[in-house]
């Protein structure tokens, strides 16, 4: 859980990056318009998993993008390639911008193990079909997302679209690895949205 308190923090940050960006074509006022419209800052990342509370959802792309600066920091040049910062903020910040205005909070009867009492307890589920983003997978959501306020080169659009790898049914099993072997920020940002689900979050 966050406090009132975090969740600005998160939120704070989040903003100054986006407004840091100095990519030519980005449209950073209509992409903050975008984001003041939505539950971007109080939104869960996932509806039982990782960061599965109010602000989650901002959390978790901060993280996202603080591994990111380190595994490139360490394994760019091996890589081979130089990586723009701007480049940087915008696959890591947004490579989960589908999951705004993505679940709906919901409640359900819980019994209180040592009381005997049946208690209310809030969980996050995906809103219904007519109510939320859907033009493809999660991945694809992001990426035609990011690239309605942001010009997105092929490996920014790849880094996105492949971001689970193989862990999910929406992921190019068969060419994965021939994804990641031609395009190292892809792999970067896969390894970033590991780092940060499964250590950085292991306990949220």
């Amino acid at each position: 859980m966050l406090t009132e308190n975090q969740i600005n923090a998160n939120k704070n940050r989040f903003l100054e990056l986006i407004r840091s960006i100095t990519l030519q074509g980005a449209d950073k006022d209509k992409f903050l318009a975008w984001l003041n419209n939505s539950d971007f800052f109080v939104a869960p990342a996932s509806s039982k998993y990782h960061c599965a509370y109010a602000g989650g959802l901002c959390q978790h792309s901060l993280n996202v993008y603080d591994a990111l600066l380190k595994l490139v920091e360490d394994y760019g040049a091996i890589a081979g390639e130089d990586y723009d910062e701007d480049e940087l903020k915008i696959i890591a910040l947004l490579h989960d911008i589908s999951k705004t205005n993505f679940y709906e909070q919901w409640f359900r009867n819980v019994k209180n193990e040592e009381t005997g009492q049946w208690e209310k307890q809030a969980e996050y589920r995906l809103r219904e079909d007519g109510n939320r983003f859907i033009y493809g997978s999660h991945e694809q959501n992001s990426e035609f997302i990011a690239r309605r306020f942001f010009p997105l080169t092929l490996r920014m659009s790849t880094a996105i679209l492949h971001h689970h790898a193989g862990m999910s049914w929406d992921s190019a099993k068969d060419d994965i690895s021939a994804v990641y072997d031609r395009f190292p920020l892809a792999t970067m940002l896969h390894l970033a949205d590991m780092a940060a689900t499964y250590i950085y979050e292991r306990n949220s």
